[in-house]
């Protein structure tokens, strides 16, 4: 743990407030269909000399979360809306289990 200097409280930590948005621009490329998942990624990784991809940190967080995160949203059950489709792509990987590094399957095999 690295401690960081806060100027004030905010809901999150900073890291998921650059990392949220980030996930969100990722999956929301995938559910209006734009590029697939692993395009997406590496243009992640050959832009900023990232490790990982969005869809791999995604994996990483695991994918139950990144749902639960979009459930709070508030047009998620807008069907018009790209984060209702982004809510139904996760729950179709978590259905069948695929939900991320810790059961070996998430958008990637592990």
């Amino acid at each position: 743990m690295i401690p960081l200097k806060l100027k004030k409280e905010q809901p999150g930590y900073l890291l998921n407030s650059i990392l949220v948005p980030l996930l969100d621009a990722a999956m929301t490329l995938k559910a209006l269909d734009i590029a697939d998942i692993e395009d997406i990624d590496n243009a992640w990784r050959y832009g900023t000399g990232s490790p990982f991809g969005p869809f791999e940190i995604l994996d990483v967080v695991g994918l139950k979360t990144a749902y639960n995160i979009t459930l709070n949203k508030p047009n998620v059950n807008d069907e018009k809306s790209v984060t209702y489709q982004i809510a139904q792509m996760l729950k179709k990987y978590i259905d069948e289990n695929k939900l991320g590094i810790g059961t070996k399957e998430g958008f990637y095999k592990y």
